[in-house]
């Protein structure tokens, strides 16, 4: 559900910015705003409500993507919209913090549940840029259409996690292992990691579609489509990676190789000069490579078992998504398209340096969630 909602935003940031006559890089301010609420939420579970029973909050936190989404699709104004976009974020923050909570505390292969859980955000990843994306290529002015529906699923899904038997009661969910507060030194590295990641990952997939219109005169619909392969290859990365740590592979050996890849791949999109072809064939790619990371960095930070380390990880992470696709935005507007494309290769770069630091210290390798 994460997926399909967040990821709607890139191929509908122009339409917005038409719609409330406001200037592109301002449209962006969506996406600041939109972490903002996911970090206050994130951080709320983090601090006070990690012994919670996660089914209850991750319920709110639909409920409340519903009504963002719902404020979204009727906003008359600008301030509107932003209070749409605050509501829909922190519901959102609720939801992550939670999904992240009942796998780490119910699953006995944490790397592997985790992993399952970010394959079916990378599929929602891919429908919601397509969806808004196809819609808006249709007609400019069904933002209603795209959110509304939006908002629809998320109260389906808020049904669901409601009533569904298959997830354990609080009692049960809540191991005596998982009851210890506090990050250990390995998972707060994670965290900067996945600080730099979020940014990443969150910005390139945000910003490609307006850089493949204005770079190379593509299409709306066109540029959705490069959105959303990026989105259905960091699925095929997840799908990877989940076949990795079944055969034993380290989930710090997958960090390092999937991280030095995106950030080579992440390069090639803005050296891609008037090729196309390139460029999305770069980003496809790039999702392949940043596909792995996420899992492997929340997997190598909950061997600890901490309570509160998944909500804590979805906090810090989401911090880099609060920063750095809006300045990604900015610095395309301002320095042009393929500028402002390449802070995710420096954002990459800087994560590697961050990793293989890591890599380097005496308690890093001890971490068996891959094993």
């Amino acid at each position: 559900m994460i997926g399909i909602y967040s990821t709607s935003f890139g191929p509908a940031l122009g339409v917005l910015a038409d719609d409330f006559d406001v200037s592109l890089d301002t449209a962006g301010f969506l996406l600041t705003l939109l972490f903002l609420g996911s970090i206050l939420a994130s951080g709320l579970v983090a601090v006070r409500l990690h012994r919670t029973d996660p089914r209850v909050f991750t319920t709110v936190g639909l409920c409340l993507v519903a009504l963002g989404t719902a404020g979204i699709a009727l906003a008359q104004s600008w301030e509107v919209a932003l209070g749409g976009i605050a509501v829909a974020g922190f519901g959102g923050g609720l939801m992550d913090a939670g999904a992240h909570t009942i796998v780490a505390r119910a699953s006995k292969d944490v790397a592997r549940g985790i992993n399952r859980l970010n394959v079916c955000f990378a599929v929602g990843a891919v429908i919601g840029p397509l969806w808004a994306g196809a819609v808006l290529a249709i007609d400019e002015g069904a933002r209603e259409l795209v959110y509304l529906m939006i908002g629809a699923l998320a109260l389906a899904t808020a049904t669901v996690v409601v009533t569904s038997s298959a997830l354990p009661p609080a009692s049960e969910s809540h191991p005596r292992e998982a009851n210890t507060s506090g990050m250990t030194a390995v998972a707060w590295l994670m965290g900067a990691v996945l600080f730099l990641y979020v940014g990443a990952e969150f910005g390139l997939g945000s910003w490609v579609a307006t850089y493949a219109e204005q770079e190379f005169d593509a299409g709306i619909f066109l540029g959705a489509i490069i959105s959303a392969g990026y989105w259905g290859a960091l699925m095929i990365g997840r799908l990877i990676s989940g076949s990795l740590f079944a055969h034993g592979v380290p989930a710090r050996r997958v960090l390092l190789g999937s991280i030095a890849a995106g950030t080579v791949t992440s390069a090639a999109i803005a050296l891609a000069n008037d090729a196309l072809v390139v460029a999305a064939l770069a980003a496809f790619v790039t999702g392949l490579a940043f596909g792995p990371i996420w899992p492997s960095a929340m997997a190598i930070a909950a061997e600890g078992r901490s309570s509160n380390a998944p909500a804590a990880l979805v906090t810090i992470g989401n911090s880099g998504g609060f920063i750095f696709p809006w300045l990604q935005g900015r610095i395309l507007v301002s320095q042009g398209a393929t500028t402002g494309i390449a802070v995710s290769a420096v954002l990459c770069a800087a994560m590697l340096a961050v990793a293989w630091w890591g890599v380097r210290q005496p308690h890093f390798g001890r971490n068996r969630s891959a094993s």
